[in-house]
């Protein structure tokens, strides 16, 4: 080992190239630590986005779920007021035949008035016949009991 620094000449060449060789190893070690730090950099950026993208898929299933939730939703809702609408011409339906009824009732109603009329009038005619026909009967039950005993008083003369 003597040897080699024996022959080992310190010149101005040599400290040039050792300038040189310093100053490619300080840049190659600058570029290194440059790319290390923008590696890490990016790593933990790249760490972040994973986590956003995680919080991301769970917000979007969340989503999804209420998603589903709503269109379960919506498709009952579009059956009620399928089920409203049907009943609403049902309903309408109803009404009319009511009214038709109603019409109907009323007519016969008027009707049974009139032939209620009609009664109480022949009614009151019969009272009128019944107070005729009672007095005539009892005018002539009494002409009978006068001539019953007419007739008993003749036969027993």
């Amino acid at each position: 080992m003597d040897k080699v620094f024996a022959n080992f000449q310190m010149n101005a060449e040599f400290f040039v190239l050792l300038g040189l060789f310093l100053l490619i190893t300080f840049l190659i070690t600058m570029i290194i630590v440059v790319f290390v730090t923008k590696i890490n950099t990016l790593n933990m950026i790249l760490d972040q986005a994973k986590e956003i993208d995680e919080a991301k898929i769970a917000k979007i299933a969340i989503l999804e779920e209420s998603l589903e939730k709503e269109r379960t939703k919506s498709i009952k809702l579009t059956r009620e007021l399928n089920f409203i609408s049907n009943n609403r011409e049902k309903l309408k339906m109803a009404d009319e035949r009511i009214k038709e009824l109603e019409e109907i009732l009323s007519e016969e109603s008027n009707a049974h008035v009139v032939m209620l009329r009609k009664l109480k009038i022949d009614f009151e005619q019969l009272n009128v016949h019944y107070e005729l026909l009672t007095n005539s009967y009892a005018r002539l039950d009494e002409k009978y009991q006068r001539l019953k005993l007419y007739n008993e008083d003749l036969s027993l003369s």
